[in-house]
């Protein structure tokens, strides 16, 4: 499986509760004065001095955190690609600015003291804290921030090699200069914000035996591929900052891996680990049974996400000549069940994939209005005033929507031959392969096999270890591939990423499709653009529609709903007792 939203948010940061697209601020100013904190959309809503309000600035610390993660990991390097590092080891690291959770996209200085931002984000400059330290006792400096990011920009995760392609940056006394080629782009000081620093001179000669940082905790151990434990650093430099208070209150956070989600499950059960995020939700109707239930000492909930959420489906690799053909898209999109799948198999669990931005002012709907001078004569009619791709069609996955596919497969000269479906470039029964990296995945793929041999088509799911699977959705070397995909609260980079034509041919891009619409580019330009809320929502409303009419990938499920257990011994910040999303590493605090 693919994801899109890699601060790590991987130990996912929560965003905002409520809908948090529903309505930008009134102004979206920028200019280039100094300041504590920046936005995009306007003036921020914290002082230099104001803690975060969905923190409790007076929770005790102490204690441990027990974490369970599924997988593996087989190295400590956090810099470059390839290898496996544990996401967890970045909280050892510091970033330059953090973003607030209960605003659209505002950032606070960490690292950095102030923040300066050119009008047209052409430069975002950074004026270090003389104070921040590594745990080593060695001060941060401007130059470990050029390191760092040259270093990722280099040899990084293909995410950082593709989202800062524009950037260039330089040390200039206590300042760091990041200089940006695509001027109007309102998302570089987001993308910024993902870079944890690290420590040239650790590095120097280089990947260090033990890694170094300096943020609130520090490797204490690892044992890898099952187990690592950090600890909290007891003269953090950044301890009193505002935007740490009421944070990082433990005193050990111990992360074991299991290869199988089941079994962490049942480790979770027997109390070796205290909190448990489930994004099954299967397991989430049928797992959390037995004693410790029973007697309440478990506590379970259910979260609304922020926003729209997170989007599964199935990526077609338009590459494939297939694939290139929209009446082959449809049809396959036809043959997917979504109603029968989520009763039968996902217990009503999750909301149909039928808008990129559901519930949102960005959420396209019936006749377009303000977004169709956008894609006007772009489109056909019928997608202008209808974004439903289904539109006139019986409802996917039933009995007629099978015979209707059947039809587009034949008008596509997919022809059947002895039963099966033709390839016409090959003469051979037709065949496709799914690659997934992500077990939840493999009911939907299921049904939606057997929907396809019903067409007449061989669909088989491609199983390889994860290493081999990434491989394979970078090189492009799939027929469909899963993909997530979450939405930003403040949109424009991850559909980039994915979906612009300037990366479809791009050497391990993540843009998985190949798409190649101008039509398309032109609405995720309006969305990176956007200097107004009228024009953000018109922006979004237009990118949505074409998305729809284009059809790039099978739309299988969204999930609108954070679920969490844990064992009662810990407190939390009187936010999330009202329905601001969990984040206990950072947030919560033992009982005793």
């Amino acid at each position: 499986m693919t994801r899109f939203a890699p601060s790590r948010r991987h130990v996912l940061a929560m965003a905002a509760a409520g809908a948090a697209l529903a309505r930008v601020p009134a102004a979206f100013a920028t200019g280039s004065a100094p300041r504590h904190g920046f936005s995009p959309l306007g003036p921020v809503k914290y002082g230099a001095a104001d803690p975060f309000g969905y923190v409790n600035t007076e929770a005790p610390r102490g204690g441990a955190l027990h974490l369970t993660r599924v997988g593996a990991f087989d190295t400590i390097d956090t810099l470059t690609y390839p290898g496996r590092p544990p996401a967890d080891l970045r909280l050892i690291y510091d970033h330059l600015i953090v973003e607030s959770e209960d605003e659209i996209a505002s950032y606070y200085g960490l690292l950095a003291e102030d923040i300066e931002v050119a009008p047209d984000y052409s430069s975002v400059v950074f004026t270090l804290r003389p104070e921040a330290r590594w745990h080593d006792g060695a001060p941060v400096r401007p130059q470990d921030v050029v390191f760092t990011f040259e270093t990722l920009k280099a040899q990084g995760a293909p995410y950082y090699r593709q989202a800062f392609r524009p950037l260039t940056v330089v040390a200039d006394g206590p300042r760091v200069v990041f200089t940006n080629e695509r001027t109007g782009d309102r998302d570089v000081v987001r993308r910024i914000s993902t870079i944890p620093i690290h420590p040239e001179h650790v590095w120097a000669n280089g990947k260090p035996e033990m890694p170094v940082g300096s943020g609130p905790y520090r490797l204490e151990s690892i044992e890898a591929p099952q187990r690592i434990v950090l600890s909290r650093v007891p003269d953090y430099w950044g301890a009193d900052l505002a935007v740490n208070r009421g944070r990082w209150n433990f005193d050990r956070l111990a992360f074991t891996f299991f290869r199988d989600p089941t079994v962490a499950l049942e480790a979770f059960k027997a109390g070796q680990s205290d909190v448990r995020s489930e994004d099954d939700p299967t397991r989430w109707a049928l797992g959390y049974d037995g004693p410790a239930l029973a007697s309440e000492s478990v506590v379970r909930e259910e979260t609304p996400t922020p926003g729209v959420g997170e989007l599964a489906g199935l990526v077609m690799n338009l590459r494939r000549p297939l694939f290139a053909d929209r009446r082959v898209r449809l049809a396959l999109a036809l043959a997917y069940d979504f109603q029968d799948v989520n009763r039968l198999l996902f217990h009503g669990a999750n909301a149909p994939l039928d808008s990129v931005f559901a519930g949102t002012p960005l959420e396209a709907a019936g006749p377009a209005g303000d977004e169709r001078d956008l894609i006007a004569g772009r489109i056909p009619e019928a997608a202008l005033e209808d974004p439903d791709p289904f539109a006139g069609l019986p409802r996917p996955g039933t009995r007629e929507a099978l015979a209707e596919a059947a039809r587009l497969l034949g008008e596509a000269g997919l022809d059947v031959t002895d039963g099966a479906r033709v390839d016409p470039a090959t003469g051979r029964p037709l065949r496709f392969s799914v690659l997934s990296m992500n077990p939840a995945f493999g009911k939907s793929i299921a049904w939606f096999g057997n929907a396809l041999g019903r067409l007449g088509i061989a669909l088989q799911e491609v199983r390889v270890d994860p290493a081999t699977a990434a491989k394979m959705m970078l090189d492009k070397d799939f027929d469909l591939a899963t993909l997530t995909w979450s939405p930003a609260r403040l949109p424009g980079t991850a559909e980039r990423l994915l979906w612009h034509s300037a990366l479809a041919e791009a050497p391990h891009s993540y843009a998985l499709s190949g798409l190649a619409s101008p039509v398309l580019d032109d609405c995720i330009e309006a969305l990176e653009r956007a200097s107004s809320p009228a024009e953000l929502d018109r922006a979004g409303r237009a990118f949505d529609r074409v998305f729809r009419h284009i059809l790039p990938m099978v739309p299988l499920w969204r999930s609108a709903t954070i679920r969490t257990a844990w064992w009662d011994h810990f407190g939390r910040p009187e936010a999330e007792r009202a329905g601001f999303p969990p984040s206990p590493i950072d947030r919560w605090w033992s009982l005793g």
